[in-house]
C-alpha cells in the first residue's frame, strides 16, 4: 500500500516536471523505450515488460509521449499502430485519465469543468430517435441522459423490463434536475438480453409496441448505439445459445440485433438531411483490440518473441482455452471488423436521393478510453468504491468480488481515481450520435467505417483490424452462428 502511494505521488510530481519540457519524443531502441527532449536529453526509460503504472514516472512519461505521437499521426494510413500486452496498451489510457484528473490536461472547450462532459446543445436532437443497448449503467445510461436532455427520443435497453424501466426513470430524474426546454424527456425502456438470441430476434416487435406513433407508423432509428457488453468473467461461461458470454454480449448479439432491425425496416433509410441522413450504427469497442493475439496459448506456455496479433478464428468460442482478458480483446476487435465490413457492404448498396448522395447507412466504431465503468467489476478492483454504497441504497443488486485483499481494495481506490469518470468517458459516443443526427458539416462530418478515439478524432487501427478478408470471414461466420442472412441488398 505504501509503495502504491509513493508510485502515485512520484507519477504526479514527474508529470508536473514533464509538462514544462518542450518537444517530448519517443525513441524505440533495443526493445527499450526512452523519452527525450528535443535536445535528445534522456528523461527516463524502462523495458517493455515493465511499462505499467506501478513504475511511476518513467512509465507515465513514455505513455504520454506515445499518446501524443498517435494523436499527431492519426490521418496517416501508413502509420504503425502499436500492439502488445494489456499492461503496455492500457497504461496509456490510464495515464490519459490521470493527466486529466490531476491537471485538467486534454479538456476541450465544449467540455464542462466539473467532469469534462460534452453536452449537445438544447433541441439539437429534436425528432431524432436513438436506440442505446446496455443502458442500465455506465456509458449507456450516461449517453441516454445527455442525448435526451438535448431533445432526442431515446429508446434504451436493459436485460429485464424492471431494469429498463428503472433506467428510463433515472434519465427522467436527471433531466428534471436540469434547466432548459427538455426537462421532460422522451425516453422509453425496452428489455433486451443479448445473451439470448430469442430475445434479440423478438426485439423488433417490442420496439414497435413501444415506439408506435399516433398515425400507426413506427418511429425509425436514426442512431443505433451498440454499447452493451461484458467481459473479464473468472471462468468460461456459455449463453443459452451455447456461445462464450463475452463474445455473444459484445459482438454476436449486436450483429444479430443490427441485422434484425435492418431486416424489419426499423433503421431509418431516408438519406435526406432533413430526416437525419439515414441511420448511423455506432459500435463501442475498446483500445484492447490492440492486445488481441492471433494465436491462443495455454497458461504456462512460452510465447514467442515475434508474437502475432489479430483475430483468432480457431478459438472464437474459447473451446480450446479461456483466457478472460483475451476473450474480451477478441470481442472488441470483432466490433471494429464488424464496423468495417458493415460500411463496405453499405457502400456497395448506394442509395442516392434527389437531394443527397451516398448511402443510407453509416457505421463507425470508437474506444472510450480508460473509464470507471462496471466493466472492471470482475477484477479484484470490483465496483467503483466511490459510488458502490449509493448504488446499494438505490436498490441495485450488486456485490463486490469475494476474497479481495486489503491491497486489492487500496488499488481500487487509486485506480478508479485515475480512470476517466463516466461523464467524460461517454463523450465520444454522445458526440458521434449528435453529429450523425445533425448531418455534420465541414470538418465535423462522420467518416463511415472509421474508428474514433476518446478525444473525438479518427484514430488508426492495426492492419489486422481493417483486413477485408478477416472482416468478411467474421461476417459470414457470424451469420452462421446467429442463424441469419444479413443482406443489405434485400
Amino acid at each position: 500500500a505504501i509503495a502504491l502511494v509513493q508510485s502515485a505521488t512520484q507519477t504526479a510530481e514527474a508529470f508536473s516536471e514533464i509538462r514544462s519540457l518542450p518537444g517530448l519524443k519517443l525513441k524505440h531502441q533495443q526493445r527499450r523505450l526512452s523519452l527525450t527532449t528535443a535536445n535528445n536529453i534522456p528523461l527516463a526509460s524502462c523495458p517493455p515488460n515493465r511499462r505499467t503504472i506501478h513504475n511511476g514516472a518513467m512509465v507515465f512519461a513514455a505513455a504520454a509521449s506515445d499518446s501524443e505521437q498517435r494523436a499527431n499521426n492519426f490521418e496517416n494510413d501508413d502509420v504503425t499502430v502499436s500492439v502488445g500486452p494489456a499492461q503496455e496498451i492500457f497504461s496509456t489510457k490510464i495515464i490519459d485519465g490521470a493527466k486529466f484528473n490531476l491537471f485538467g490536461i486534454g479538456r476541450k472547450d465544449d467540455e464542462d469543468k466539473a467532469n469534462g462532459a460534452f453536452q449537445p446543445p438544447p433541441n439539437s436532437m429534436n425528432s431524432k430517435i436513438i436506440l442505446i443497448t446496455g443502458a442500465s449503467s455506465g456509458l449507456g445510461l450516461e449517453s441516454a441522459k445527455r442525448l435526451a436532455l438535448a431533445g432526442a427520443t431515446v429508446a434504451l435497453t436493459a436485460r429485464t423490463d424492471e431494469r429498463a424501466m428503472s433506467s428510463a426513470n433515472a434519465v427522467r430524474d436527471y433531466c428534471h434536475t436540469k434547466e432548459g426546454p427538455n426537462t421532460e424527456p422522451k425516453v422509453r425502456g425496452i428489455s433486451l438480453d443479448l445473451d439470448d438470441f430469442s430475445s434479440v430476434r423478438s426485439f423488433p416487435d417490442r420496439y414497435r409496441d413501444c415506439m408506435m406513433r399516433g398515425d400507426d407508423n413506427v418511429q425509425k432509428i436514426n442512431v443505433l448505439m451498440n454499447n452493451a457488453g461484458g467481459g473479464g468473467y473468472p471462468s468460461r461461461e456459455l449463453t443459452v445459445d451455447g456461445y462464450e458470454r463475452t463474445f455473444q454480449s459484445c459482438h454476436l448479439g449486436h450483429f444479430l440485433l443490427t441485422a434484425r432491425l435492418f431486416e424489419e425496416g426499423l433503421l431509418n433509410q431516408d438519406n435526406s438531411k432533413s430526416n437525419g441522413g439515414g441511420c448511423t450504427v455506432i459500435n463501442v469497442s475498446s483500445v484492447s483490440h490492440r492486445c488481441a493475439e492471433a494465436w491462443h496459448f495455454k497458461e504456462g506456455d512460452d510465447k514467442p518473441e515475434d508474437l502475432e496479433y489479430g483475430y483468432d478464428f480457431d478459438n472464437m468460442n474459447c473451446e480450446i482455452i479461456y483466457p478472460g482478458g483475451e476473450a474480451y480483446f477478441q470481442a472488441k476487435l470483432a466490433n471494429i471488423l464488424f464496423t468495417k465490413e458493415l460500411q463496405r457492404r453499405a457502400d456497395m448498396q448506394q442509395q442516392p436521393t434527389s437531394n443527397d448522395g451516398g448511402t443510407s447507412l453509416t457505421a463507425v466504431s470508437l474506444e472510450p478510453g480508460g473509464v470507471a465503468t462496471d466493466i472492471w467489476r470482475h477484477t479484484p478492483w470490483g465496483y467503483d468504491p466511490r459510488t458502490f454504497r449509493e448504488r446499494l441504497e438505490n436498490g441495485e443488486r450488486i456485490e463486490q468480488p469475494k476474497g479481495r485483499s486489503l491491497i486489492d481494495r487500496f488499488q481500487s481506490q487509486i485506480i478508479y481515481r485515475l480512470l476517466d469518470r463516466v461523464e467524460r468517458g461517454a463523450n465520444a459516443q454522445i458526440w458521434l450520435a449528435y453529429l450523425a443526427a445533425n448531418g455534420g458539416g465541414g470538418a465535423e462530418t462522420i467518416r463511415g467505417g472509421q474508428h474514433y478515439s476518446e478525444d473525438r478524432t479518427v484514430t488508426p487501427v492495426p492492419d489486422y483490424a481493417k483486413n477485408e478478408d478477416t472482416a468478411r470471414r467474421l461476417w459470414e461466420m457470424s451469420e452462421e452462428m446467429a442463424g441469419i442472412k444479413f443482406d443489405l441488398s434485400a
